[in-house]
């Protein structure tokens, strides 16, 4: 996946988190998730074909990487402030 489109529906997550007032139960997931980073990207990759097409699967495809969970842990965090 094209950088600049993960980076695009990682934000439009946070967007929703944040709409849906969930951001402090994303924060303790993410926190959680922090330090089995590559585990949560690794699990990415097995669910990805068992989600539906269209935004869930953009999702899972924009999780895959690890640094991708400490890009949204990060937007999440500048939604809360």
């Amino acid at each position: 996946m094209d950088p600049t489109r993960r980076t695009t529906i990682l934000q439009e997550l946070a967007a929703n988190i944040a709409r849906r007032r969930l951001v402090m139960p994303a924060r303790i997931l993410l926190d959680l998730v922090e330090p089995v980073g590559f585990l949560a990207s690794q699990m990415m990759l097995f669910v990805r074909p068992l989600t539906p097409l269209g935004r869930w699967q953009e999702y899972v495809m924009a999780l895959e990487d690890e640094s991708s969970w400490k890009v949204l842990q990060s937007l999440v965090d500048h939604r809360d402030s």
